[in-house]
Order: C-alpha cells, then structure tokens, then sequence
C-alpha cells in the first residue's frame, strides 16, 4: 500500500512561494488502478514525481508498505526505485538500441551487464505486449502504440510493484489508447501490480481505473470510487472535466 500523508511540494523558501502540492493525502491500495486527475496545473505529473522520488517533497510523507520513503537515498534509493515504474507520454525509448535492448536496459541499469536469462525474460515480455517480432526493431520504426506496449514492456523488466503512467496515452491515437489501457488491465489482473494513472481524461478513468482522486491547483478536491465520482460529482473540477458545466449559464 502507498500512503501520501500531508504532501507539500513548494519552489522556493518564501512565504508565498508557488505550490504544487498543498497539504495531498491518499490511499493506494495494493492491486488497485487509481486514476489521478486534473487539469493542466494541477499538480498530476508533480504527484508521482515525488512518488518515484524524482523531485522530493518540502514536506509530508510516501509511505510504501510501512516503510516512509521520503528520506532514502543511495542503494536504498534505487533499490526503491526498481519496485516503482515509470510510464512516459514520450514513451522514453533510446533511439538507438534496438527494441529488446531497450527492454534489457533496466537489467543494465541495475547490474552493469545483461545476461542471457535477462534477454529471455525481456522476450518473454516483449511477447506479453505482442511485439516479440520487432525485438530488432529500432523504435523509428515503430508506430506511437507499439513504443509505448515496448515501453510498458521495459517498465516490468524488474517485477515492480507499482507502475506510474503519467500521461502515458496522451500522444496517442483512439485505437492505440485503447489497446494500451486494455494491456495495462490485464497486466494488473495478470500480475497484481498497482497501476497509477495520471491523466487529464475522463474517458481514460472510465475505462480502467476502479478509484480516483481529483486534484486541483496542488490540492484534492475529491476522491473515491470511479462509479461514484461519475454518478455524483461534487467538485467543480469533476464536473468540468466531466463536461457538465453549462458554459452559457
């Protein structure tokens, strides 16, 4: 379980310093798929930012599985890491190496080598996201959709525990936003794994996530089930990205 207790993300010393998170506190629960959503400048991408611990928090605490993460660094800090993945919207591949080097760099991240139970494991992956085909592959020669399941491919090259997606279907066509949400489903049906959704979109939170949390200039403004939020938004952040405000009233 993640647990965000009082999470504050100022820049700056002053008093009215800018924030980008004010006073966020959330429930993960293990084996969930929360959506976490807002619109632009809301505070999403500084969220799990501070998750993963790519930007530290002014204040508050990650508590993941009892242990509060805010503080680690060095091997701690990447052995956390290793359990935490992270989906990009620029999907993050290196140009340069083919897809299944691309999908073996975690295990060259962590080991300084790769060995050939690893390609085999990154093969096995590659053939969980259907492109075990393009292993030699470069990503140029790749569509939006198949970087991105090659990305997600990489993403669980580690076994983590909790996958990030931080507006990881925005760049993406309808079709290709679909079969990435739908991937990401039976993954966590598969494997267990707690997916984190950072999105703008509704329709992406109907689609896959079972709960959400609406977050607004750095704060929550709601959260709870995804079927509840959806029948009774309270907030005026909800129901405008529900598109239920009457713009000529």
């Amino acid at each position: 379980m993640i647990e965000i207790k009082h999470l504050t993300k100022t820049y700056g010393d002053a008093e009215d310093a800018p924030r980008a998170l004010d006073d966020v506190s959330l429930e993960i629960a293990d084996g969930d798929i929360m959506g976490i959503i807002g619109m632009s400048g809301a505070g999403k991408s500084t969220l799990v930012r501070c998750i993963n611990l790519l930007e530290r928090p002014t204040s508050g605490e990650i508590i993941v599985d009892g242990q509060d993460v805010t503080g680690l660094s060095g091997t701690s800090l990447r052995s956390y890491r290793r359990r935490v993945a992270m989906i990009f919207q620029s999907f993050g591949l290196l140009s340069q190496k083919t897809v299944l080097s691309n999908v073996c760099f975690p295990f060259l991240a962590a080991n300084g080598k790769v060995t050939p139970e690893n390609r085999e494991r990154a093969l096995e992956l590659l053939d969980m996201v259907g492109l075990r085909e393009k292993a030699s592959s470069y990503p140029s020669q790749l569509s939006g959709g198949q970087q991105q399941r090659v990305a997600i491919a990489r993403a669980l090259a580690c076994d983590p525990e909790y996958i990030l997606c931080d507006e990881a279907t925005s760049a993406l066509d309808p079709a290709s936003t679909n079969t990435i949400l739908k991937l990401l489903r039976d993954i966590n049906r598969k494997t267990g794994v707690t997916v984190i959704v950072i999105t703008h979109s509704m329709g992406v939170v109907e689609k896959i996530c079972h709960n959400v949390a609406v977050l607004e200039h750095g704060r929550v403004v709601e959260q709870g089930s995804v079927a509840d939020v959806f029948a009774n938004p309270r907030s005026n952040a909800a129901q405008v990205l529900l598109e239920r405000v009457d713009w000529d009233a």
